[in-house]
């Protein structure tokens, strides 16, 4: 048999085969049989075998993963590619006194691309792109003067509410929080670079979403002295900072820089796993061995 005998039989079966989607082809029970070179009839009746007494070609697919079902579904709905790579090898080297040439021949030409890319090839199938799922915006925070408006216009309303008897812890944290968020502000506006330096407290409650006690062994200081004593790696900044109204020395981290970043995550996951942080503390010596501190101006 010729390459154009060839070529002719694929193109009178070109009809009968079918790609989804995906890619996966399959092809009529009489394309395969045209391309094995052997009638349709011996083909279903190999099919019809694995019911009772599977056929050697039976066995051969069902070795492969295919079961009774597929096989006798194949008869009217098509064979998958992978199914006719079986069949081809069959009659083609196999099949005792039934092999074909041609059968062998396809196979040969087949070998170096596949059944399924042939398929692909000669019915035009390509692939079609996905479409990445879109992006959900990324949150940013209003400017500096918006949000300083929308603080004062909260303490208004909670005074309002409170008949001018504001919680003096709540106002206290208002006014921290409001001159905080102004020497945040001009801290950036003065250097021009997009930095963001917080305390430990400011990092758990704003980026962790932590509630950090005002008391017991996981209170906010024992916190701070969590980091400065097993991560002093993660820098010894400090700077002046209004705290419940006092202006005290607070260590503050490049929460901007992503290995900093990283690094409070996980301390601050540590402590709060810890069952008794203060016994840790004090037996690490750290109540008792303070450091000098470093004040930036």
């Amino acid at each position: 048999m010729s390459q154009i005998e060839i070529v002719q039989i694929i193109e009178q079966i070109k009809q009968e085969i079918e790609v989804d989607a995906d890619g996966r082809g399959k092809a009529s029970m009489k394309a395969t049989a045209r391309l094995a070179g052997v009638s349709d009839k011996a083909i279903g009746k190999a099919l019809e075998s694995a019911n009772l007494e599977p056929s050697k070609l039976a066995l051969m697919l069902m070795e492969q993963g295919f079961d009774a079902a597929n096989l006798n579904s194949w008869r009217t709905n098509g064979i998958p590619d992978i199914a006719i790579a079986i069949v081809l090898d069959y009659y083609g080297y196999e099949a005792g006194r039934y092999c074909t040439v041609q059968a062998k021949l396809i196979c040969r030409a087949f070998k170096t691309i596949g059944v399924r890319a042939w398929m692909q090839d000669i019915t035009g199938w390509t692939k079609t792109p996905t479409q990445q799922p879109e992006q959900p915006p990324v949150p940013a925070l209003p400017p500096v003067e918006q949000r300083l408006h929308t603080l004062v216009e909260a303490m208004k309303t909670l005074a309002d509410l409170t008949g001018g008897k504001l919680n003096p812890y709540i106002e206290q944290h208002f006014k921290d929080f409001a001159a905080n968020l102004l020497a945040e502000h001009n801290r950036q506006a003065l250097c021009g670079t997009p930095e963001k330096w917080l305390g430990v407290v400011n990092f758990a409650e704003i980026e962790l979403g932590k509630k950090v006690p005002l008391s017991g062994s996981h209170y906010r200081g024992h916190l701070g002295t969590w980091i400065r004593t097993f991560y002093p790696q993660l820098g010894d900044r400090q700077e002046y900072r209004l705290v419940n109204g006092v202006q005290q020395s607070v260590y503050i981290y490049a929460c901007h820089d992503p290995v900093v970043f990283e690094g409070l995550k996980a301390a601050v996951e540590e402590f709060f796993a810890h069952p008794n942080p203060t016994a840790a503390l004090r037996q690490a010596g750290a109540f008792s061995n303070k450091k000098r501190m470093k004040l930036v101006n």
